[in-house]
């Protein structure tokens, strides 16, 4: 069984120091990197025609069949396309899904394939036996990739906090699901004995299970582009990694065949699979790729100054524009306020007293500026911004005069202080995290505005904006969106606005276009 699967890959030592560019001199690759195309290296060979055209929706993964000579290619509405001597054996396209496909594996004997949605439902076609699912269940994390067993009785998913599902024969060898994460977690990859899996993460950390060795990975490695897949070598001695750009790297030994990165394409690697001396990429498109250019477009017709951040915690990409303009915090800092004071009562082994909720509640809940500034004092700024620099706000200098909301931040280091909220870390208990997300999800009506522009009734939203006349109006957003298909936050800081329904409809406008944009 060849599965292309989505979110996970590998990198070995003597691969960093190679541009992507050079990387494919003397190696054969057929197929031209595109969206909703399907390149292949080395021993892989790319069917004629596979290039789509027209899709309802973008190409999210494949499986190729066990003799190496078809494949699979899966998009985002369940609509599946064979190639080679892979045989058609049905598909969810044109059925009704209640989450988006991201994956898919083939059956051992190459007559049969599973399909897996972000909320965990499986989907079984052909010989592929079904055998339970996440699907109406609550996950923490939505499910990123699946792994089938070798005999074909059983499959694993794998979401993107890591924890790991099993059914049928598939054995659950250990999870990342509780621990804390650098990345989301991305996809997974099985041994070829069954006892024992990979999972990546999008930095290309790889943890590994069961009898699944860790040949290495590119965590604490900078990356041109996030990883987005991973496949393994047939005897389970090394797997590959792809990068979105369409960089592959390799461990263990699972051989160098060539790479997509440094080529031009208009389209983002969705999945590798691997057979022995080659390996196939495939390609989707990408709204997220346009969403900084309608936000420019957007803004031009505005009379504000403008710095945006969004990050997909499913793969971890972050999106910016004009990242590094200096604005200044407002209310969105009454978060680190909290998050302070939540800090120094978990390092003493106790929980906030009851004046000290009464602060807190108010000035989340209501933006309370006589809390803020009550808990601002006794705190002291040294001590917010101890904590900002262990979140890892670098770029965030905290007031000295005695005005909180005069601290300087960027949009990237908003999101990190929302990041530590939602994600796993060493600095917030689950119970802290959980206290003041839950006061961000009870925002009253009057502030019900930024992060939710766009959003429909349903998904989860906890934000906390910020407003005050410091430079013009100064109006920001913050937030974690989750729901329908996407888990993202959000900072969008401005100023300059000649009113605040001024700035409250840019920060809207804005929050619209990546809430389109981070459906697709």
């Amino acid at each position: 069984m060849l599965a292309l699967v989505v979110g996970c890959g590998v990198w070995t030592a003597s691969d960093v120091s190679m541009s992507s560019a050079d990387a494919s001199a003397g190696h054969i690759e057929s197929g031209t990197p595109g969206p909703d195309a399907v390149t292949a290296f080395g021993a892989a060979t790319v069917v004629p025609g596979t290039a789509l055209q027209g899709l309802a929706a973008p190409v999210v993964g494949a499986a190729a069949t066990s003799d190496g000579l078809g494949y699979w290619v899966v998009t985002a509405d369940g609509g599946v396309f064979a190639y080679g001597d892979a045989a058609f054996e049905g598909s969810a396209g044109g059925s009704h899904l209640n989450a988006p496909i991201v994956g898919m594996a083939a059956s051992p004997t190459g007559r049969g394939y599973f399909l897996v949605a972000s909320d965990g439902g499986v989907f079984a076609y052909g010989d592929a036996v079904f055998e339970g699912s996440a699907g109406g269940s609550h996950l923490d994390a939505p499910v990123v990739g699946m792994a089938a067993t070798p005999d074909g009785g059983g499959y694993w998913l794998v979401a993107s906090d890591g924890g790991v599902f099993a059914y049928g024969d598939a054995v659950f060898a250990g999870a990342m699901g509780g621990r804390p994460l650098n990345r989301p977690i991305v996809g997974m990859a099985a041994t070829p004995t069954g006892r024992g899996y990979w999972m990546t993460a999008s930095d290309g950390g790889i943890f590994a299970f069961g009898d699944a060795p860790f040949e290495g990975s590119t965590g604490g490695t900078p990356l041109n582009n996030p990883v987005v897949g991973m496949a393994a070598s047939s005897d389970g001695g090394g797997y590959w990694l792809a990068a979105a750009d369409g960089g592959v790297f390799t461990f263990g030994d699972a051989p160098f065949e060539g790479s997509d990165g440094g080529t031009p394409k208009n389209a983002v690697a969705v999945g590798i699979a691997g057979r022995p001396g080659g390996y196939w990429i495939a390609y989707g498109t990408d709204a997220r790729t346009q969403m900084i250019p309608a936000i420019a477009a957007y803004v031009a017709g505005r009379a504000d100054n403008v710095t945006v951040a969004v990050e997909d915690l499913t793969t971890g990409q972050i999106y910016q524009y004009r990242p590094g303009v200096v604005e200044n915090t407002a209310s969105t800092l009454k978060v680190d306020i909290l998050a302070t004071l939540l800090v120094q009562a978990q390092a003493a082994g106790l929980t906030l007293t009851p004046e000290e909720q009464s602060l807190a509640v108010p000035m989340i809940e209501q933006s309370l500026d006589s809390a803020a500034d009550t808990l601002w004092t006794r705190l002291g700024p040294g001590a917010v911004g101890t904590f900002e620099r262990e979140a890892g706000m670098t770029s965030t200098v905290p007031a000295t005069d005695g005005v909180w909301g005069t601290t300087t931040t960027t949009a990237l280091d908003r999101l990190a202080m929302i990041r530590t909220l939602v994600e796993p870390n060493a600095l917030l208990t689950d119970a802290s995290q959980a206290y003041i997300v839950g006061l961000m999800e009870n925002i009253t009506p009057s502030q019900d505005w930024g992060a939710t522009g766009g959003v429909p009734p349903g998904v989860t939203v906890a934000l906390k904006n910020g407003f005050a006349v410091i430079d013009g109006w100064q109006i920001n957003t913050t937030g974690w969106v989750s729901g329908a298909g996407r888990d993202y936050l959000i900072a969008v800081l401005t100023n300059g606005n000649a009113s605040k329904q001024y700035g409250i409809d840019t920060v809207n406008g804005v929050s619209a276009l990546v809430w389109n944009a981070m459906g697709s």
